[in-house]
């Protein structure tokens, strides 16, 4: 058996490699000492030193048990299908035998193999199939929670607008957030019509101070955001202001972010006050 060769001490592993390579050692050293095991303790000493924070190594715990407890269900679900094959093929030969020996014209014995045969198929078939619709139905349910997770996450620090002006002719999107007692906007301005860009993206810092009046106008379907400034320049070089209000549509994700961000200037402005 030849000797492995020293790995180069420069390379970089992947987060799958290393996975991967802690894996195959624990396998080997279990292979070595079959009384080997690893407390939680132990596992959590492991991860730190791999850069897993506990949260993680929790949350894989408990994969590994649900995926446990799947299997054994599993496995208990399928002796008791076996079980049921059994007994159908007993109670039907026993039958035939029956309808055999008694010289009947009749073989009502295929009464029952096709009935029973029937309802055996279907419990495979739920069996065969149905984990599988099941977890479809359960990943798109988890991809959905995932979805408004990030969706709650990401509006939770930012607000996304949008407004034309009066002729339709342009389109400008953008973004607002509450930092350090300031309305910060970054948005940019395109063309309605062909896509083009007509400006490059801007930046608009606000003073909480400078701003009278911020709430939101929920309609029907949609939802907008109004602001309005103590002075016709506060606003000015936003498009679509006018007498210092500006009024933008929100998007749908971010009308809990726009009133988290009312509630922040309020919080702000009454502390000035103060």
């Amino acid at each position: 058996m030849s000797t492995p060769q020293k790995p180069d001490p420069d390379r970089r592993y992947s987060s799958e490699e290393v996975a991967d390579i802690i894996r195959l050692s624990l396998q080997d050293e279990s292979r070595r000492n079959n009384d080997a095991l690893v407390d939680y303790d132990e596992l959590i000493a492991i991860a730190n030193d791999v850069g897993v924070t506990s949260d993680q190594i929790d949350h894989a715990v408990y994969m590994l048990q649900e995926a446990q407890q799947t299997r054994d269900k599993e496995r208990s679900l399928w002796l008791r299908f076996k079980a049921h094959a059994l007994l159908f093929a007993a109670v039907n030969l026993l039958l035939i035998a029956i309808n055999l020996l008694t010289g009947s014209d009749t073989f009502w014995a295929m009464y029952s193999v096709f009935g029973w045969g029937l309802f055996l198929l279907g419990h495979y078939a739920g069996l065969r199939y149905a984990p599988q619709f099941v977890e479809m139905a359960m990943q798109r349910a988890r991809n959905l929670m995932d979805l408004q997770q990030q969706n709650s996450a990401d509006t939770d620090e930012q607000v996304l607008f949008s407004t034309t002006d009066s002729l339709g002719m342009t389109e400008t999107s953008g973004m607002l957030r509450f930092d350090a007692g300031k309305l910060v906007m970054e948005y940019q301005t395109i063309d309605a019509l062909f896509g083009v860009v007509k400006s490059s993206v801007k930046v608009l810092e606000i003073p909480v101070a400078n701003l009278s009046l911020a709430r939101i106008d929920q309609k029907l379907w949609s939802a907008d955001l109004v602001l309005q400034s103590k002075s016709m320049g506060v606003l000015s070089s936003v498009p679509g202001s006018n007498c210092g209000q500006l009024r933008v549509k929100l998007s749908r994700e971010s009308v809990l972010a726009a009133k988290v961000l009312i509630s922040h200037i309020g919080d702000k402005k009454n502390a000035t006050a103060q």
